[in-house]
C-alpha cells in the first residue's frame, strides 16, 4: 500500500514547499492534490503546463509520488452542457496526471434524488456514461479514473453499479471510509454491527484508492482494524490517503501519529 497525504483541510492553506517538507518528515510516500478548492499549490485543472511540470520537478526532487489528482467534477447536473463541461475538465486533469507521472484521477458522482426513482435512474446512467468515456480516454494514457464513494455514492449499491456499467478495467472506486452502519436510508449494515465485511465484499473488487479520516476515534477504530486486515489479506497495493481534518497547532506531529497508526494497522 502507498501511504499519501490528501491536501484537504490540514494542508488547505499550505504552499507546496511546506506540504512536501511535512510529508517527508511525517513518513508519507506522496501527495494527493485536491483540486477546485483554491489551494496554494495551484495544481488546478486550469493551471498552465509550466506550473504542472514545476510541481512534478519539486515532487521528484523530494522523492515523493503524486498519488492522485482529485477533481471535484460531478455528473449529476440535469443540463447536458454542464455535464459535458465537467467531462472536458476531467480530460484536462487526466492529461495533467500524465505530465506528472501520476496514474490516478478521482472524480465525484455525486447526488441522487431520494424521492424520484426515474430521476435517480437517469443520473445513474449519466454517471456511468461519464465514467465510461473518461475511462476510454484515460486507458491508453495509463491512468485510472475512480469515482469517490461520496455523497449519494457512499451507498455501495450505487457506487458498484456505475463502475460495473462503465465496464472499463481502469475505472474504479475511491473508498471514503464511510461505514454505512445504521444508515437511515439506502443500503446499510445494522446498527451496532461488529463487522464491515458485507460492505467490504461489495466494494473491494473496485478499490483503487482509500481515503481515511479520524482513524483513532473509538467508534470507528474496530472498523478500520478489520478493514486494513482485509486489505492486507487480499494483497491490496493501491493508495491509502490520509484525509484527516486536523487544523490544530502541531500538524506535523499529528500527521506522524497517523503514519504510525497506518503502519500498526497494516503490519
Amino acid at each position: 500500500m502507498k501511504w499519501v497525504l490528501n491536501t484537504y483541510q490540514t494542508a488547505q492553506d499550505w504552499e507546496l514547499d511546506r506540504i512536501i517538507e511535512v510529508c517527508r518528515a511525517a513518513g508519507y510516500a506522496g501527495i494527493e492534490f485536491l483540486q477546485d478548492f483554491g489551494q496554494p499549490h495551484g495544481l488546478e485543472a486550469a493551471a498552465p503546463d509550466s506550473h504542472v511540470l514545476a510541481v512534478k520537478e519539486k515532487m521528484q526532487a523530494a522523492g515523493l509520488i503524486t498519488g492522485s489528482l482529485t477533481s471535484c467534477c460531478v455528473f449529476h447536473d440535469p443540463e447536458e452542457a454542464d455535464r459535458r463541461r465537467n467531462i472536458a475538465q476531467v480530460k484536462r486533469v487526466i492529461d495533467q496526471a500524465v505530465m506528472m507521472g501520476c496514474d490516478h484521477v478521482r472524480v465525484l458522482g455525486d447526488r441522487l434524488p431520494d424521492d424520484d426513482e426515474a430521476g435517480r435512474e437517469q443520473i445513474l446512467g449519466w454517471v456511468a456514461a461519464a465514467l465510461r468515456e473518461l475511462g476510454e480516454y484515460a486507458q491508453p494514457k495509463g491512468v485510472t479514473v475512480s469515482i469517490e464513494a461520496h455523497g449519494s455514492f457512499t451507498d455501495p449499491v450505487y457506487a458498484a453499479r456505475v463502475v460495473k456499467a462503465a465496464d472499463r478495467p481502469n475505472v474504479g472506486i475511491v473508498f471514503n471510509s464511510q461505514w454505512r452502519v445504521g444508515a437511515e436510508k439506502g443500503w446499510s449494515l445494522p446498527a451496532g454491527a461488529v463487522s464491515i465485511l458485507p460492505l467490504y465484499e461489495m466494494m473491494a473488487p473496485y478499490f483503487t484508492s482509500i481515503h481515511t479520516h479520524a482513524m483513532e476515534q473509538p467508534d470507528v477504530w474496530p472498523y478500520y482494524q478489520e478493514f486494513f486486515r482485509l486489505l492486507v489479506r487480499d494483497g491490496y497495493k493501491g493508495y491509502v490517503s490520509n484525509e484527516c481534518a486536523y487544523t490544530g497547532p502541531d500538524p506535523a506531529k499529528v500527521l506522524r501519529l497517523y503514519t504510525t497508526l497506518f503502519h500498526a494497522f497494516t503490519s
